[in-house]
């Protein structure tokens, strides 16, 4: 992480004590990748957000199963999770409900996003030496399978923009997922999607760090925008 940023909890401010990983590994699967991000926060945020990651992660399995039994999840750590702790589990199943084959759940937006605000804002960090805890943020959730191919298309397509990141920032520099286009009357940057763990977890940065958008489990779709 560039110097200036040493120290400092890229998610408030404070002086950074501990490190945190960008996905949480919550979302990801044993073995894990070799190259995990990890970025500098205070232990205030660290414990902030994970119980937070947690409930997100465990109630997106359930919604992909459709159902809050630990023993038809077919994801072993949401599995022994719910059946670890009585509490989360009771909590997801107060929030899931059916009207005939209808499924319905009443998932807590707020906790949702702020784990959104988490990810994108630990990925501008890590990758464009860009912090900005002060900024607003907007988040926009799709369930992948139900967006239209439209949608889907246009959610798949890589980050582009005019301007790049900051020199010496880790996109500018890494292989394989900034490229640099230069036509005739311009030039332009695109930002490709970057694998953290196939089916469970990958993200896309805009060059202009208004933009991060990422997929979870291959189900839920997301985009945060930055409004400075």
């Amino acid at each position: 992480m560039d110097w200036r940023l040493e120290n400092i909890c890229v998610y408030c401010g404070n002086p950074a004590d501990t490190l945190d990983h960008v996905p949480s590994k919550c979302f990801l699967d044993k073995p894990y990748p070799n190259n995990l991000i990890a970025v500098q926060c205070c232990k205030e945020c660290n414990h902030r957000f994970s119980s937070d990651e947690e409930y997100v992660s465990c109630f997106i399995d359930c919604m992909k199963e459709k159902t809050t039994n630990p023993d038809m999840i077919k994801r072993k750590k949401t599995r022994e999770t719910l059946l670890h702790s009585d509490k989360l589990l009771k909590r997801i199943k107060d929030q899931f409900r059916t009207f005939a084959d209808i499924v319905v759940w009443d998932w807590e937006r707020k906790r949702f996003e702020l784990v959104m605000y988490k990810l994108a804002f630990g990925h501008l960090a890590q990758e464009n030496n860009y912090i900005n805890w002060d900024s607003d943020y907007k988040v926009n959730m799709w369930l992948l399978g139900t967006m239209s191919q439209t949608s889907l298309e246009e959610f798949e397509k890589p980050y582009f923009g005019d301007v790049a990141p900051e020199i010496g920032s880790n996109n500018l520099a890494k292989n394989g997922h900034l490229y640099v286009y230069v036509g005739i009357d311009k030039s332009f940057f695109y930002y490709d999607w970057v694998l953290t763990q196939e089916g469970r977890y990958r993200y896309c940065i805009s060059p202009d760090n208004t933009k991060v958008k990422f997929v979870i489990a291959e189900y839920l779709a997301v985009e945060v925008l930055i409004i400075n």
